[in-house]
């Protein structure tokens, strides 16, 4: 039924209302977590022990810069010095003991990295070059001290040397040179002045001989002759 506002309350009316309200909000309270282990990770959150074991995992796998000392100063491939790299400050050329094998050369300021070629279970440590110059042990070197206008030769090692000989060098020593000799020199004359010559010999009636080979010749009389065979009776004119 509906109750009359105007009508007074009793207080432990109010009191009983305000105790029933204040239990219902505890129990509200109660059922809010207050730490962050009460919620349901579903977004895979990461606390702060898992954040640092990443941390401490990418830390130990990285190169760790270990400052600059000569090739022969270079600690050992050792665990104890696994992810430091050194600048090596005198040119150097790798051993067994590096990842790309021996005899490879390398200027100074290469980088070399002790690293694990192995596996976790079994390691096996190496050096291994971190540079941005290529290795041009293969080639030959610039020549030292070169004379500008000099030939180039090769030394023993296959690099590159100064000959000490020019051009003209080479042209004044073959200028005196003979090609020939004088015997060859008279026999290539004589084909040279005989070259396109041809001799006749006349070998009798009917044949000549043309530098030795022998060919017969056919003479034609003239109108003259025949004239002068026929006793005067045929002429050109009269196509007998």
């Amino acid at each position: 039924m509906a109750y009359d506002e105007t009508k007074a309350v009793r207080l432990k009316h109010l009191v009983a209302e305000a105790t029933a309200a204040k239990a219902a909000i505890d129990a509200v309270q109660a059922a809010i977590p207050t730490k962050v282990s009460d919620l349901t990770n579903d977004s895979n959150f990461q606390t702060e022990t898992q954040v640092d074991s990443k941390i401490s995992a990418a830390v130990a796998g990285a190169l760790q810069p270990a400052g600059s000392i000569a090739f022969a100063n270079l600690p050992a491939a050792a665990a104890a010095n696994l992810n430091k790299i050194y600048n090596i400050t005198d040119a150097f050329t790798t051993t067994s003991d590096f990842v790309e094998g021996a005899g490879k050369s390398y200027p100074a300021g290469t980088n070399v990295a002790i690293i694990n070629v192995g596996t976790e279970q079994t390691p096996s440590y190496k050096y291994d070059t971190y540079t941005g110059v290529f290795d041009f042990s293969g080639f030959a070197n610039k020549v030292s001290g070169a004379t500008s206008g000099n030939f180039a030769a090769l030394d023993s090692n296959g690099d590159l040397t100064d000959s000490g000989k020019k051009a003209a060098d080479f042209v004044e020593a073959e200028s005196g040179k003979r090609l020939m000799t004088d015997a060859e020199g008279t026999k290539l004359g004589g084909i040279s002045s005989e070259a396109n010559k041809t001799t006749v010999t006349t070998e009798g009636s009917g044949a000549i001989e043309i530098d030795g080979v022998s060919k017969t010749v056919v003479y034609f009389a003239t109108d003259a002759e025949v004239t002068e065979a026929l006793g005067g009776v045929w002429t050109p004119s009269s196509g007998n």
